[in-house]
């Protein structure tokens, strides 16, 4: 009776075991294949990040005018019509010899229409700088858009290698079940003859239960892991697919030609010092304002007026006027000098933010390309390590069978093996992700 319990336990598990195994293979065959191009693809289009860096691209980019620098003249139209209704009662003077006039609910009206142009000429040259300064954002805002762009195509490389890392450990663990699950049933097998004792069908179990709960467990983390990449593609979060591409580790990376290309032109130099640019921009139109300005001036004025009563029936005039207006600042509290020493010191601090960010961006290319040689080094070794492992387990497969070794001596096999393929996976995943940094760094991660 004994026996038989044992039996139909170690049936209802594997059965269970054996549905999940099957179940998440017919998902996957079911799902829809994605290549890292089409995920990119799909990012550059939609992701919320891009979008907004856009926006601001194009805020930027509209704000770069000559009107806006303050280069081009202002034109404003005026006009007011105004009616009245009046009544009068008019007596003169006695030798003015002049009848009483007398009017009632007398309407009249008053039509004014007006042209000014005002047009500054002559700033000390602040409107010019003004322009620069704008013309300086705009190319930063443009910048801005290319560093989050790279930035967000770098974190879906990640989140899709991630994906792909989490297929091959499943794809490895589906290989170690199996073996268990072949150990399970010939354990089974020789406890029902009688030719092992109940400890050993026990420990196959119990062994293969450990590999079916980290089985259940890596297909959990492969949904988390497209659960991520979901969200940066702003697509449905539990939208299923599957990963075609392998990972594939660029081997020519030099340290010298990356560290030279990310200190010139990491998308946060480049940002920084541009941001230099603006500072001295504006340093420069703060101190236009120490010298005269110039201003030209003219109106045109067309008058209709009409009266019910009064002298005068009707009045038309047309009146152009226009002028030069020059204005010297004398004394304003000391207000432009201190503007201009709080430009100047925002220029030195520009400054010593572009001379920390290279000092950081050297930092960052030397942890990333330690960590990228360092993991690059260790997937060739465990490459190797690895059909070492799985020589070595197809052999003790065939001597567990032939009574060779022991189903403990098979399970610490099994174990190397395991062990073996996740550090191999983990080793290449951390080097295309050290690799991918570098490229960040560089602003080539477009190129991976």
């Amino acid at each position: 009776m004994q026996k038989k319990i044992l039996t139909v336990w170690m049936l209802c598990a594997v059965g269970y075991a054996q549905a999940q195994e099957r179940q998440f293979v017919i998902d996957s065959e079911n799902l829809p294949v994605v290549t890292l191009m089409d995920v990119i693809a799909e990012g550059l289009e939609k992701n919320y990040s891009i979008l907004l860096a856009r926006n601001s691209e194009q805020e930027s980019s509209n704000n770069a005018t000559y009107g806006n620098a303050g280069m081009l003249p202002s034109v404003t139209l005026n006009g007011t019509v105004t009616p009245s209704i009046a009544n009068s009662n008019m007596h003169y003077f006695a030798d003015q010899n002049r009848p009483d006039q007398n009017r009632t609910g007398a309407k009249s009206s008053n039509m004014n229409v007006n042209v000014a142009l005002n047009w500054t000429v002559f700033d000390g040259l602040s409107m010019f700088a003004n322009y620069n300064r704008l013309k300086e954002l705009e190319k930063m805002g443009e910048e801005n858009l290319r560093a989050e762009i790279q930035l967000t195509v770098s974190s879906i490389i990640n989140a899709y290698f991630d994906i792909v890392s989490q297929q091959q450990q499943i794809a490895a663990l589906q290989h170690i079940l199996t073996i268990s699950r072949q150990r399970m049933y010939s354990a089974n097998d020789l406890f029902q003859g009688g030719k092992v004792s109940k400890v050993d069908l026990l420990s196959a179990q119990v062994d293969y239960n450990a590999d079916t709960a980290s089985y259940i467990q890596q297909v959990g983390e492969l949904r988390n892991a497209k659960i991520r990449l979901n969200k940066l593609l702003t697509r449905d979060i539990i939208a299923d697919f599957a990963a075609s591409d392998s990972i594939v580790i660029d081997q020519t990376l030099n340290y010298g030609k990356i560290h030279d290309k990310a200190v010139a032109e990491n998308p946060d130099v480049t940002l920084l010092r541009m941001s230099v640019n603006v500072s001295s921009f504006q340093l420069k139109a703060i101190q236009g304002e120490r010298y005269p300005q110039v201003r030209l001036t003219s109106s045109y004025t067309m008058t209709d007026q009409k009266n019910g009563t009064g002298m005068i029936e009707t009045q038309k005039s047309q009146t152009f006027n226009y002028g030069v207006t020059a204005s010297v600042p004398l004394f304003n509290g000391l207000n432009i000098s201190r503007r201009i020493k709080n430009a100047q010191l925002e220029k030195e601090a520009a400054d010593l933010r572009y001379e920390e960010i290279q000092k950081e961006i050297e930092a960052k290319v030397a942890t990333a390309f330690s960590a990228y040689d360092v993991n690059r080094k260790l997937a060739a070794f465990e490459a190797d390590n690895l059909k070492l492992a799985a020589e070595n387990l197809d052999i003790s497969i065939q001597r567990y069978k032939f009574g060779a070794i022991s189903a403990i001596e098979l399970r610490d096999v099994q174990r190397s093996y395991i062990n073996s393929t996740n550090r191999m996976i983990v080793a290449v995943f951390n080097a295309k992700v050290a690799e991918t940094a570098l490229k960040l760094l560089t602003g080539e991660v477009m190129k991976l």
